[in-house]
């Protein structure tokens, strides 16, 4: 228990002040512990936020994935919208993971750069692969070359959904939603003519 608490404590003052402003002592101070009993379960503040990036990266993964096997079976532009707008309900339920995540994509500490790499690298791969075939199943007479530009149009509307997250007030998001939606149903309209 003491362990998950220092992760979010952790992730909280990675969100407030950043890789060198969140200090073992802050994080020891939210968890009301002595910064020396962080030293029991992470050797330094390194492998302290690894984990912390790791668990944030891995949980939202992991919520894409569960997201995947509920809507799996629906039309290809359900599982879009599925997609959409639970990824934004996620990051808009988590804002101090949100805001360490944006904290760590724009400016990420040197010894975390090549796991968040691989990490996005595998996320993206996954993702591309689950909705292709599932394009294919839908539109078996479209070429695998135009599923595969529609695939990846999808995840650069998603980025552009998820930096729009902490833009803008949820009213707006909402139209940013169904704008991205629109974009999708014209892309799907298009190719599959």
């Amino acid at each position: 228990m003491t362990k998950e608490k220092i992760l979010k404590a952790a992730i909280n003052q990675y969100s407030l002040y950043n890789y060198h402003g969140a200090t073992m002592k802050k994080i020891a101070d939210e968890v009301n512990i002595k910064p020396a009993s962080i030293y029991f379960f992470y050797k330094n503040k390194e492998e302290l936020f690894l984990a912390a990036f790791k668990w944030i990266l891995e949980s939202h993964f992991n919520y894409i994935r569960n997201i995947m096997g509920e809507v799996i079976e629906q039309p290809i532009l359900n599982i879009y919208k599925t997609i959409i707008r639970k990824t934004v309900a996620y990051h808009s339920e988590r804002q101090n993971e949100t805001n360490a995540y944006i904290s760590l994509i724009n400016s990420p500490p040197a010894e975390i750069k090549p796991f968040l790499h691989h990490h996005m690298q595998r996320f993206d791969s996954w993702m591309e692969q689950i909705l292709t075939e599932q394009m294919q199943k839908e539109y078996p007479n479209i070429s695998e070359e135009k599923i595969i530009k529609i695939t990846k149009q999808f995840l650069i509307i998603m980025d552009g959904i998820f930096w729009e997250i902490n833009l803008y007030e949820k009213e707006e998001l909402e139209r940013q939603i169904e704008y991205a939606i629109n974009i999708i149903e014209c892309l799907l309209r298009e190719e599959v003519k």
